[in-house]
């Protein structure tokens, strides 16, 4: 994730500063329960992948910021990895279910790590990026501060990262909640045939 600084250093408030919203959508759009592994990409504390793990065989957290790891570590049952998102140290579809959330406009290269998510996604596995709606007005003043911080944040509208997945060979829609200015992009590997 870009601006680490940051991310170091408030790395042991941020669950309770950063509320983590309704597990539900995503379990359903990531279509769990199911076997198999999943991966919090930009996962930083572990609260997604710790929300979901029951409903996987086994959950993995890569961030690249080493205090947010320290959090997750605390976690039983998750495995934290400290890794760029735009070089995952996994080799080709090695996870079922890959999510996102609230990370994609912090990473370096959005393209890049969408195309290691896709890398690393078996064949019939699910990927799940939950984001702000840039498209928004709430959401704008979310970025405008994000900017005033220092973070180099860069929030895309949901059709430009359908169309990252897109061009990663995922099959893919947009889901919006208007009213927790929320958007998930679901993209599925098709199985081999």
């Amino acid at each position: 994730m870009g601006s680490n600084w940051l991310f170091e250093w408030v790395a042991p408030f941020y669950d309770a500063a950063i509320r983590f919203l309704d597990p539900e959508p995503l379990a359903h759009y990531l279509v769990l329960p199911a076997e198999g592994r999943l991966l919090d990409l930009g996962g930083g504390t572990g609260r997604v992948a710790w929300a979901l793990r029951g409903q996987v065989s086994a959950a993995v957290v890569a961030d690249a910021a080493q205090g947010m790891l320290r959090v997750a570590r605390r976690r039983p049952g998750l495995l934290p990895v400290q890794a760029l998102a735009e070089r995952l140290p996994f080799p080709n579809a090695s996870f079922d279910r890959v999510v996102i959330v609230d990370a994609l406009h912090h990473f370096i290269d959005a393209e890049a790590a969408i195309r290691e998510a896709a890398r690393v996604l078996r064949p019939g596995g699910r990927l799940v990026i939950e984001e702000p709606d840039i498209g928004r007005w709430p959401v704008k003043g979310i970025a405008l501060l994000e900017r005033l911080l220092g973070l180099r944040s860069r929030f895309l509208p949901g059709e430009a990262i359908e169309a990252l997945a897109r061009s990663s060979d995922l099959q893919t829609r947009i889901e919006r909640d208007a009213r927790s200015f929320r958007l998930w992009v679901i993209g599925w590997k098709p199985p081999e045939a």
